[in-house]
């Protein structure tokens, strides 16, 4: 081998080297992606229906951007199920920016289960409940796909409420 080839050789191997160092430390960045629930709360209760919005605050911390899709959930109270929602909407997270994600479930009376109907017969079982939303989400990112990355929230009722009876009016 000559001199040209072998400084060619090099810089081949030390290309694909720092590749795959970048490659690797975007795939982390991805894995570690924070999310956060924000505005949680219980934007209306009336005779039919409970609806719930939150924010799915998501930061992308990668040099890439981010598509988020594919976004299902459950809403537990007091460990039992109320209720799911499966998106199929698609988000785009420019690279190291933040992005919340508006979500909304409607529960109709005829979802709201046994656990539901003792909470909301007196204001002091209703604020006494626990509130739990679990889901998974697709993140894809140029070359990467990560499926089924978990999310979850819990909080108690009177801080999704705000310990406020207007909130729930």
């Amino acid at each position: 081998m000559n001199r040209g080839q072998i400084i060619s050789l090099v810089a081949v191997v030390g290309l694909t080297i720092g590749l795959v160092m970048y490659i690797q430390k975007q795939s982390q960045r991805l894995y570690m992606m924070d999310y956060e629930f924000k505005n949680v709360k219980i934007s209306g209760i009336g005779s039919q229906a409970i609806t719930f919005s939150f924010d799915l605050e998501l930061t992308n911390t990668s040099d890439l951007d981010v598509k988020v899709r594919d976004v299902n959930f459950k809403v537990l109270w007091n460990n039992k199920q109320v209720g799911k929602v499966e998106s199929r909407q698609a988000y785009l997270i420019p690279k190291r920016s933040t992005k919340a994600l508006p979500l909304v479930l409607t529960l109709s009376r005829s979802e709201l289960n046994e656990a539901v109907g003792d909470a909301l017969s007196s204001l002091q079982n209703f604020i006494q409940g626990v509130v739990k939303i679990q889901g998974t989400m697709n993140i894809s990112a140029d070359f990467f796909t990560i499926n089924q990355f978990p999310f979850d929230y819990e909080d108690t009722a009177s801080n999704v409420v705000g310990y406020s009876i207007s909130s729930v009016i």
